[in-house]
């Protein structure tokens, strides 16, 4: 039950940063922006079976996702290494595996909160529905994982808070707008189409809207367990390694 308490310190955190005035709203913003401008800007002008605020819609939960997920837990664990808070959960006695696997289900429960917030927003102002099937509830749930072990060794790495958005101009933002959030990858040139394909956001928004079990589904859900796999491990190794 070691990575309860560790899964515990981050609810808390959460907590507090939700009792502050403007914390929700303003994670509501952008995704609400995003739906309203791309929605009625490009709305007509995009050809995707379903429609495009459909599409629209799970690509900015996705999004969302990504975003809670990855930084939240990145800048946890930066700003806890740069204030030495996080200190107390490196020398106390939750085993190492434990301790990764309760931050990345804080920010599993991150992802979930805000992900649910944005696709009530999406229902209540625009009439649409984010979740096709339940291949894409899967998605949101691989995608979260996979993006919070990402944020674990992003934070381990990353020493000073504000260097986090280095690591964004790179990988975050690039996947964001050309991993087919707002528009199908079959839009792009090839080759960068087919680099989008093996990055996390492109296998999460092909679950979200998957009409169900598809092998694409399947393909996308494997993608995103094995980087899963991977920063997880990569991440047991940076802890173990840790010194200030």
């Amino acid at each position: 039950m070691g990575w309860y308490a560790v899964f515990r310190r981050e609810m808390k955190l959460l907590w507090k940063k939700v009792g502050k005035m403007g914390y929700v709203f303003s994670f509501l913003v952008s995704p609400f922006i995003y739906l309203f401008a791309f929605g009625l800007g490009l709305g007509g002008r995009v050809n995707v079976d379903g429609g495009y605020l459909p599409f629209l819609t799970s690509g900015i939960i996705g999004v969302t996702v990504m975003l809670n997920a990855y930084q939240q837990t990145a800048s946890s664990i930066s700003s806890g290494k740069y204030f030495r808070h996080f200190q107390n959960v490196i020398v106390s006695p939750v085993p190492v595996k434990q301790a990764i696997c309760g931050i990345i289900l804080g920010g599993l429960v991150r992802s979930l909160v805000f992900g649910s917030m944005v696709l009530g927003v999406a229902w209540v102002v625009f009439q649409v529905n984010g979740l096709s099937s339940l291949i894409a509830v899967v998605g949101i749930i691989l995608g979260a994982l996979c993006f919070s072990s990402m944020g674990v060794v992003v934070g381990m790495l990353v020493n000073n808070p504000d260097d986090i958005s280095i690591v964004n101009n790179f990988f975050i933002t690039p996947m964001t707008f050309f991993g087919g959030s707002f528009f199908p990858l079959h839009n792009l040139p090839d080759w960068l189409a087919t680099t989008m394909k093996i990055m996390p956001i492109a296998s999460l928004n092909t679950m979200l809207r998957s009409p169900g079990f598809t092998y694409e589904s399947l393909w996308a859900a494997g993608v995103m367990i094995v980087l899963t796999c991977l920063f997880y491990a990569w991440g047991v190794w940076l802890y173990k390694r840790y010194s200030e």
